[in-house]
């Protein structure tokens, strides 16, 4: 009966079958100032979101749903346009330069300026690589999402997890640790890795934002400007600290001006320093409000070398989910993004953010390790989705925590390595806090990576350990004491800590209120 069943399915799939109808365009997408060719500008069809880049040429190729409307194009240093796909199957286009915006904002005199807005004065910047492996609109068939038992039944794969609360962790936090930092990067055999990967950690600037009861003020923009470019944006987080980085990715010697927005982007303070300070505390005469929305992503290698721990990883994540969105008061949504790598069954099968949560467990628990093969994964492409393509909340008074969790590097190739840096930056802008978790496998030259990309969007650094007895050897990291947690609670403790549910420490304020001077 089962066969005759296929067997009749099978022809209606073959007779009454038909593919949608598809279209092709193509064009040239070119700079508006001077007509050059922009190469790997990104073009995304809606609303089935078919995806390509730009070639050395500026020309692209698109083969998308004859349902869809209209064209996303982007490119680093220009704004976002909008087009409207119409009838042509010819569609060239132009971008505007995005300099001369970021200059006129940053010479605004904000004393008298108080009701101009900051929103999209510093534009943010849309994928330009194409997430290859993964076709727009088609549905990527589940690995091993249900298994039969011996009665031929098919069954939830979620009885087949082990227990949670079994892999152990720990977690050094260097911006909260800063000398101990500051001595790896003054031993030369640290501090290579800062060369190797393209970070420069020697000028961090700390600023923390108080209102007028001292009162921590999350979700704050702060912007470093220096000879009207924009060098860095922020967003405070729960504590109201924010961290800018004048010359993370390049170098930069000249002053400094500091401005400060609201979470609707209407500009509160402004100030130019001719030598960077250390630290910078601002107490701002408004009122602060508690965090009320969260956002979790948690970005998973699947690649074979997970093998020896990814059913117990979904086990810790299959439970600290639901804890997540037990949390009172708590609008929570969580997002998955699994990857492996070029020439693997898949290089991003992505799940958008969801409140729903047995769809979320289900869809976690449907995934499995295989693929890799080398030692580098598709660890650059798999952070611009989760962080360029995924819907991250606008709205205010939010945290966003994306989890990496891995046990291997990007591919070390100079175009990775700036798509990793360009990510890391427009995680920094969105507020979007990076906290990696490190399995078995990596080496020291991931571990700094790591924490490059921890301490640039104001996360920590979350590694797991030996003591659980599960998986392969786990490499020692390089910091000074730690405390050895399971991994579930300490997720489930970073989570608290990052939305503002654990309460401020007394002394905290007041060592805030004995020094709310500018220094």
């Amino acid at each position: 009966m089962k066969t005759l069943l296929t067997s009749f399915m099978a022809l209606i799939l073959f007779f009454g079958y038909k593919a949608p109808p598809t279209r092709e365009i193509s064009g040239t997408i070119v700079s508006a100032a001077n007509g050059l060719a922009l190469s790997n500008a990104s073009i995304q069809s809606f609303p089935s979101k078919t995806h390509t880049t730009a070639g050395s040429d500026g020309k692209y190729f698109l083969k998308i749903p004859a349902t869809d409307t209209y064209l996303m194009v982007s490119s680093i240093g220009f704004q976002h346009k909008k087009v409207t796909i119409g009838k042509a199957n010819l569609i060239n286009i132009s971008l505007a330069d995005d300099s001369k915006a970021l200059h006129e904002i940053a010479i605004v005199d904000y004393a008298t300026e108080k009701k101009m807005s900051l929103n999209g004065a510093v534009a943010t910047v849309a994928s330009t690589e194409s997430l290859s492996g993964r076709v727009a609109g088609v549905p990527i068939a589940d690995d091993i999402s249900r298994s039969t038992s011996s009665t031929g039944a098919i069954k939830d794969r979620r009885e087949d997890l082990p227990q949670s609360n079994q892999l152990t962790a720990g977690e050094w936090n260097d911006l909260e640790n800063w000398d101990f930092w500051k001595g790896l990067m003054n031993s030369q055999d640290w501090s290579s890795y800062q060369q190797s990967w393209g970070f420069n950690t020697g000028k961090r600037f700390k600023i923390t934002l108080r209102d007028k009861n001292n009162s921590p003020l999350p979700n704050y923009q702060v912007y470093a400007f220096s000879n009207g470019k924009a060098l860095w944006k922020a967003q405070s987080n729960y504590a109201g600290i924010a961290e800018l980085w004048t010359a993370l990715l390049q170098p930069n010697d000249d002053e400094i001006k500091i401005v400060v927005a609201s979470p609707n982007g209407e500009p509160l303070y402004t100030k130019t320093f001719e030598q960077q300070p250390r630290q910078l505390n601002i107490k701002l005469n408004v009122g602060a409000q508690k965090i009320k929305n969260l956002d979790v992503m948690f970005m998973v290698d699947a690649t074979g070398s997970m093998g020896d721990e990814i059913n117990y990883l979904k086990a810790e994540l299959d439970d600290i989910v639901g804890r997540f969105n037990r949390e009172d008061g708590l609008i929570t949504r969580t997002g998955l993004v699994f990857y492996r790598d070029h020439g693997d069954e898949y290089i991003i099968r992505d799940f958008g953010f969801d409140t729903d949560l047995q769809k979320i467990k289900a869809n976690l628990v449907k995934q499995s390790a295989s693929g890799g093969g080398d030692f580098e994964e598709a660890v650059d492409e798999a952070m611009e989705n989760a962080i360029f393509q995924q819907q991250w909340t606008s709205e205010p008074n939010s945290t966003k925590l994306m989890f990496m969790i891995l046990d291997a590097p990007p591919h070390h190739q100079p175009d990775k390595i700036k798509r990793i840096q360009r990510s890391v930056k427009e995680a920094a802008a969105k507020g979007i806090i990076l906290v990696p978790v490190v399995a078995s496998g990596i080496d020291k030259s991931t571990e700094f990576l790591m924490r490059f990309m921890a301490l640039s969007t104001n996360g920590t650094y979350v590694f797991i350990t030996d003591h659980s007895g599960i998986g392969n050897s786990h490499l020692a990291p390089t910091v000074g004491q730690y405390k050895v947690e399971k991994l579930n609670q300490l997720l489930y403790r970073l989570t608290r800590k990052y939305t503002g549910l654990d309460a401020y420490k007394a002394k905290d304020l007041r060592n805030f209120a004995n020094n709310s001077n500018e220094r």
